[in-house]
């Protein structure tokens, strides 16, 4: 029986409080993953742990780094699976990454993620990392317009900031960073 669960859910953020409600239902929804009372207080004080209620119930949690925009745990009641409303969790947050464990890596391509790198084998699960593919997308309209912003400027023109011209290489500190 479907409900309207998708279309009808209520967000709320959860405190380091709501730790036992969080893990009840990964324990009930048969969640892959541990995750610590720690780990979910961290993420619950900087805003990145919701619970998601319909008919005053929790029906589904998620956890996200709100700094990096990092999907860590999505979770939906086995009662409201296959109703749309993890696809509608994942609309609402719109996070730029996801940490996806093997066995959903097709479900979030079904909804717009594409796999970043390769899979890598944890303690227990193999998992791999994805990000929205509309940010591949984003990222090639930068490029081209940094390109066409380029041509016959010198580089602080497109945000370098003064002086820095050719010293930047590959995230290293070269011998002018160093000194400076």
């Amino acid at each position: 029986m479907t409900c309207d669960c998708a279309t009808r859910f209520d967000v709320r953020l959860a405190r380091s409080s709501d730790y036992a409600a969080f893990k009840r239902l990964l324990d009930v929804g048969r969640h892959p993953a541990f995750i610590g009372r720690q780990c979910f207080a961290t993420n619950a004080d900087n805003g990145g742990a919701l619970l998601y209620e319909f008919d005053g119930r929790v029906v589904a949690a998620s956890l996200i780094n709100p700094h990096y925009s990092i999907l860590l745990a999505l979770n939906v009641h086995p009662e409201h699976r296959g109703h749309g409303l993890g696809k509608s969790i994942m609309r609402f947050l719109m996070p730029n990454f996801a940490r996806v464990v093997e066995d959903k890596v097709p479900w979030f391509e079904s909804i717009g993620y594409v796999a970043v790198g390769k899979m890598k084998q944890g303690i227990r699960l193999r998992t791999q990392v994805m990000a929205r593919a509309a940010l591949f997308e984003l990222a090639g309209r930068l490029q081209g317009r940094l390109r066409k912003t380029q041509v016959g400027h010198p580089v602080e023109s497109v945000g370098m900031a003064e002086g820095c011209e050719g010293r930047i290489q590959r995230g290293r500190k070269t011998k002018e960073t160093r000194n400076a």
